[in-house]
């Protein structure tokens, strides 16, 4: 249903966590299996994992919001469907699937709802840490460890730019530019959109991609980012929009602790 009151987000929210726990438990029974890996079309890796948890989201998703259009990673490379409305959810149902194949943890469950070309909705649950993410509307944002109760969290608020976040790779010239540009002194590396929850929670004070990426990768990390007081801006520092051609973010973005750290970047 389009728009909902703030209680019905938050409804839907809640019901989204709990999808994304029924996925994490399955995916749980594999990670501790020997499993076999496949390879997509683009030569990434897919697990039998990656086919399960998107079954189920999908399956759970379209019995609380029936007759939505969900674009799903795996199920969008197999059939490159599109939406039919601005209304619609994002899911990546293993962000992370070489994290998950080495078994370092670093992989998550992301579940958002797009509204309007913007996220309104989103979920990280990495479930081999026992953490959840979530927010709605980008007013509060939470975190659930080892299944306690939720907590709010609040991203770094002040200038200083310190700890970046950056995949396990190693940082381009370019990206060797911005650590300079931005005084920081301590790299954190980190894999999947787990980074947004990190840095959501103040563990953090910027996190760069200059690849171009998907928006099911960011959707649900940059409602969870600003819902705890960050700031999210594609390489411009424009506003990021949704529902793009192919879904994919072509130019990178920057996510920061709040918005006082910005600056422009040097070319």
């Amino acid at each position: 249903m389009k728009n909902k009151s703030q209680n019905l987000y938050m409804k839907l929210t809640q019901e989204l966590v709990n999808i994304s726990k029924k996925s994490a438990l399955e995916i749980m029974k594999i990670y501790s299996s020997d499993f076999e890996v496949s390879y997509k079309k683009d030569k990434s890796p897919v697990t039998e994992a990656d086919r399960i948890s998107e079954d189920i989201i999908l399956h759970e998703i379209s019995k609380i919001e029936p007759g939505i259009d969900i674009i799903s990673e795996e199920k969008y490379f197999d059939e490159e469907n599109l939406v039919s409305s601005d209304y619609f959810f994002l899911i990546d149902p293993i962000d992370g699937t070489r994290e998950f194949i080495k078994k370092n943890g670093e992989f998550t469950i992301n579940i958002a709802l797009i509204e309007k070309n913007k996220p309104v909705v989103g979920i990280i649950n990495a479930p081999a840490l026992n953490d959840i993410y979530y927010a709605h509307n980008s007013l509060k944002s939470y975190k659930i460890s080892n299944g306690n109760d939720a907590v709010e969290i609040r991203t770094k608020q002040h200038e200083k730019t310190e700890i970046m976040l950056h995949s396990r790779s190693i940082p381009s010239r370019k990206m060797q530019n911005i650590i300079d540009q931005y005084g920081i002194n301590q790299i954190r590396s980190c894999g999947s959109a787990l980074k947004f929850g990190l840095l959501s929670e103040g563990l953090a004070d910027m996190y760069v991609r200059l690849d171009p990426c998907y928006e099911w990768d960011t959707a649900a990390g940059q409602v969870i980012l600003e819902g705890a007081g960050g700031a999210f801006f594609d390489l411009d520092f424009n506003e990021f929009k949704y529902n793009k051609p192919n879904f994919l973010n072509s130019h990178g973005f920057i996510s920061l602790a709040n918005g006082s750290q910005k600056k422009p970047l040097l070319k």
